[in-house]
């Protein structure tokens, strides 16, 4: 078990590449990307107790919709037709929605030079409905699942997020608690605790097994990402949930190279 007590506990600043994919076919009167990066900011700062003070230091525009991994990509038509007919969006033989080629991210916007070069630690992305981001995934050496499969690559670790500009800041916090929900799983070796805890309908901690560990003392304390302890489908306090996080922990949900 790793030894919790001795992580480091001084200021976090990860340096933070934002990639807005935004047309001139999204409305108006959804968010603007950089008001949610700053509400972003500001939210994970006060809820990590002034730790975690995330500084972005690049933004790119990019006025397209991302490359799906069959190939296809929406143009203002075809997006808007979905987005006014959900039968409309592109999907894959199982009919479900078609993900984004995270390969071609990578290497349209250079991503892993940058993440080598120490230039940028994680990258926001921000997109609209169907543009087929995971809330997170990790990426690099022994990458893992963070809410999404780990993507291998020969660089360090980190992490891309994908938010939603159509929601807020609410729906932010909620993809970090489910980052750190997935490292910490792992940190702790408690996976299967995790899962156990999302297949009940409602989770009820008289049916779980005994905690063996503070990780899972605390999922039984203060619930999932989704559930408070025996509450409805998400019914969880996003903001609350991560503010309760041990203060030795945040290091490893932010750092995925801290992470066994």
């Amino acid at each position: 078990m790793p030894d919790f007590s001795r992580a480091p506990k001084l200021l976090m600043a990860p340096k933070v590449l934002v990639i807005d994919f935004r047309s001139l076919a999204v409305p108006a009167a959804w968010f603007q990307s950089s008001d949610l990066v700053g509400q972003y900011i500001a939210a994970m700062r006060q809820a990590s107790n002034n730790v975690l003070i995330y500084q972005v230091v690049n933004t790119v525009e990019a006025a397209k919709y991302p490359v799906l991994m069959d190939g296809r990509q929406y143009d203002d038509t075809t997006w808007a037709a979905a987005e006014a007919d959900d039968t409309k969006a592109f999907r894959d033989s199982h009919g479900n929605y078609m993900l984004a080629d995270y390969q071609r991210i990578l290497l349209d916007f250079n991503i892993l030079s940058q993440v080598k070069s120490q230039q940028i630690d994680e990258v926001w992305m921000f997109g609209g409905p169907y543009f087929g981001f995971y809330e997170s995934r990790m990426v690099g050496k022994a990458a893992f699942w963070c809410n999404g499969p780990g993507i291998e690559q020969t660089c360090r670790r980190f992490v891309m997020m994908g938010f939603n500009y159509q929601r807020s800041v609410k729906e932010m916090v909620h993809d970090f608690g489910h980052r750190a929900e997935s490292i910490l799983a792992r940190q702790f070796g408690s996976q299967s605790f995790l899962s156990l805890l999302y297949s009940q309908q409602p989770p009820v901690a008289a049916a779980m097994p005994a905690p063996k560990n503070d990780y899972e003392k605390f999922l039984l304390a203060n619930g999932t990402v989704h559930r408070k302890p025996g509450g409805a489908d998400y019914g969880q306090d996003e903001t609350a949930w991560v503010t309760a996080l041990d203060p030795s922990w945040w290091p490893f949900a932010v750092d995925p190279n801290k992470a066994s």
